[in-house]
């Protein structure tokens, strides 16, 4: 996966992107690499389509511009369609991010009143826009998941003898698996298609080797993959100090929990010296009446502005891994082998049955106090505990192996 939120940047129209050198700054910060275009809502539209591909900084400013009441034909597909509405919100959160940082130190060096306002309502704007293209993305997202019958999420059964099938599987899972492969074997199913899934990375890999995933394990990715921890922090903080000119490695299937999980604990580090209480969002800062210096404004400045841009990484890694949730569970569904894994599995659970009788009918006589009728349950406490309960009834029901009762 070499292009964030699957935009294809490699078009014939792809313009050099020419690299200025930072100013220097006190401390850890934000680095600019290029200068944006002065006015880039201005260009014609096919233009503008090709700037916002290639500049996030430009995105930027026609989203804040877009958001403050700037009103052009195909503007808003060009922002908001299904192919950029990520990005946009992404520069969106950059942007209400970067109007509330501005009107923060404009206020503690005593800015003009009317330059203080303006910023406000700019970042009002922005965090109401922010606010709209969020429901608009998870109302595409519950339309597409509802239309390929993914959603609504099936209520969890209260029938007690589908229940008690599924935990005599969850008990037996290795003789539960092996049936399954057996029977999926039967019904012309590849092994690979019958891989027991036991963490997210497997998931992954599973469906990159079957073809449902486009997502290329390059060489960068696989350093990526071998870094230690204080390596790969040091790589993302880096990462998240430049906003136009990103490591889209990061976001590789295989690398998004990891990158997620970290941001959030460089966060947890970071949140004190950055004057924020918590890491959920980039609150607003106390304004008090205690003097600061030049230098003091310049680190505090800088320290939000990094604070917000991890922040801002944080929100699109989780919003990557929904997209990616999403389209692995899309790509399950659509494959053939989906129907005939589920009859293989259904057909499973009837074998252990029929295996285990005796075990079949305790987790039944235990569940039959929460019967309201014959095979249907109401229950009234948390299904974990009792499942634990009713497994280590089962474990005193099966004979001990005959190494630990001294036959050996």
């Amino acid at each position: 996966m070499k292009m964030r939120f699957a935009l294809d940047l490699a078009e014939p129209h792809e313009r050099p992107v020419r690299h200025r050198a930072a100013p220097p700054l006190s401390g850890p910060g934000l680095t600019a690499t290029r200068a944006p275009h002065p006015q880039p809502w201005r260009l014609p539209l096919h233009e503008l389509a090709d700037l916002v591909n290639v500049s996030f900084l430009d995105l930027a400013k026609v989203v804040t511009a877009h958001a403050c009441g700037l009103q052009r034909t195909g503007l808003d597909e060009l922002l908001f369609g299904p192919d950029r509405i990520d990005q946009s919100i992404d520069a969106l959160t950059y942007a209400m991010h970067d109007r509330q940082i501005r009107r923060e130190v404009r206020a503690l060096s005593g800015g003009r009143p009317e330059e203080i306002e303006d910023l406000a309502a700019q970042e009002r704007a922005v965090r109401n826009r922010l606010r709209d293209t969020e429901r608009r993305l998870k109302n595409q997202r519950i339309e597409e998941l509802t239309a390929a019958g993914i959603l609504p999420f099936p209520a969890p059964t209260d029938d007690s003898r589908r229940l008690a099938r599924a935990w005599l599987g969850r008990y037996l899972p290795d003789e539960k698996e092996a049936l399954v492969r057996r029977l999926a074997a039967d019904k012309g199913l590849a092994p690979s298609a019958t891989v027991h899934i036991r963490s997210i990375p497997e998931k992954i890999t599973r469906c990159i080797n079957n073809g449902w995933l486009a997502a290329p394990v390059t060489d960068v990715v696989h350093e990526l993959l071998e870094l230690d921890g204080p390596a790969f922090r040091r790589h993302i903080v880096a990462d998240a100090a430049q906003q136009d000119a990103r490591d889209d490695a990061l976001c590789h299937p295989l690398l998004l929990n990891r990158w997620r999980d970290q941001l959030t604990e460089i966060l947890v580090e970071m949140a004190p010296r950055a004057n924020n209480a918590h890491t959920k969002h980039l609150h607003d800062l106390a304004l008090t009446s205690q003097p600061r210096s030049d230098a003091q404004l310049r680190r505090l400045h800088n320290r939000r502005r990094m604070f917000a841009a991890l922040l801002q990484r944080r929100s699109e890694s989780v919003r990557l891994i929904t997209s990616l949730n999403d389209g692995l569970s899309l790509a399950e569904r659509r494959d053939p082998s989906y129907e005939l894994l589920k009859k293989a599995g259904d057909q499973a659970y009837n074998e252990l049955v029929r295996r285990h009788p005796d075990l079949y009918r305790h987790i039944r006589a235990r569940l039959a106090r929460y019967e309201t009728r014959y095979g249907r349950l109401q229950l009234t406490e948390p299904r974990a505990p009792l499942r634990a309960q009713i497994y280590d009834e089962l474990d005193r029901m099966r004979p001990a192996p005959l190494a630990s009762a001294g036959l050996l």
